[in-house]
């Protein structure tokens, strides 16, 4: 299967310094691909190089097989965006501002609204004026009039920003659908992590124009099950440590009144077993896994430049 986006050793220099630097990953088409960074990292310049708003310095990027320097219209064609807020008019209804924006595509574009309106969930409030609309609202109809072309890459920047839960989980039900019914491939470059996590199948980390990171969400749940740590809530947890290191030869930690140590899912019968036979009384049980937004912080603080901790 050929990706719908490709970027390859993509690199932007602006006064003799790097503001990208050899950054290469792959999309495909119903995959969610998160990109995640600090303020500078690098992430809004490469979106506007794989927009064609940017002319690359180095490298090249393909959508749908079409290089955005050669085949720039041909390339454009096949993407949607909504770049920090979406651009609308307040006095027009939803339908109107999408009919307006259809009128740039063509016929095919117009005979999609009825679609996309019901593919975003605003078939109720569609004829309001704008000026109506929460802001939730209007990031669907921002996302609405991206698809209006029928793209093949749609590229979103925070799109749930300053949305209430309610608005992030509707937002995130429509991204999900376009990926899994629509199959389109998104790019969601964003700072809620947390959301990210529930939402994506890829995620990138860049900091410092490079890319240190990226994997399938499938791997790094993978990984951070393989890390799992245990808390055993019990009754004497410095002697329960110490059972637990001479006999299972894990290393643990006493947290009050508490031992928490690594353990794979398949090992806790036997160790909870262990314990009680051994007079521990066990209060509670807790699994501690590692958050995206842990992993991604621990990433970033690394002294060490070639570390990894997905």
């Amino acid at each position: 299967m050929k990706p719908v986006l490709e970027v390859k050793n993509l690199t932007k220099i602006y006064s003799n310094r790097k503001v990208v630097d050899n950054v290469s990953f792959s999309l495909f088409a119903g995959q969610i691909f998160g990109f995640v960074g600090p303020n500078g990292a690098g992430k809004s310049t490469t979106i506007r190089m794989i927009t064609g708003l940017t002319t690359a310095s180095e490298g090249a990027v393909r959508i749908c097989g079409y290089n955005i320097n050669y085949n720039f219209k041909k390339a454009i064609e096949n993407i949607g965006a909504v770049v920090e807020m979406p651009q609308l008019y307040p006095y027009l209804s939803g339908l109107n501002n999408l009919k307006l924006y259809a009128s740039f595509y063509g016929n095919k574009a117009k005979s999609r609204i009825n679609q996309i309106v019901k593919l975003v969930g605003m078939e109720n409030r569609i004829k309001d004026k704008v000026s109506t609309y929460s802001l939730g609202m209007k990031q669907r109809l921002g996302i609405a009039q991206a698809l209006l072309n029928k793209p093949s890459l749609l590229i979103l920047d925070e799109p749930t920003n300053g949305l209430d839960p309610n608005g992030i989980v509707e937002i995130r039900n429509i991204l999900r659908a376009l990926a899994d019914k629509e199959h389109i491939a998104i790019i969601i470059s964003s700072h809620n992590l947390a959301e990210l996590e529930l939402v994506c199948d890829v995620i990138a980390l860049i900091n410092n124009g490079k890319l240190i990171e990226y994997r399938t969400m499938a791997d790094i749940n993978k990984l951070v099950e393989s890390k799992q740590r245990v808390q055993f809530i019990c009754n004497y947890p410095n002697y329960a440590a110490m059972l637990l290191k001479q006999k299972f030869k894990l290393p643990s930690k006493v947290v009050g009144n508490s031992v928490i140590c690594p353990l794979k899912e398949e090992h806790l019968a036997t160790v909870i077993s262990f314990l009680t036979y051994k007079k521990i009384k066990i209060y509670g049980i807790k699994k501690i896994h590692k958050t995206l937004e842990e992993l991604y912080f621990e990433l970033l603080n690394s002294s060490r430049p070639s570390s990894s901790i997905l």
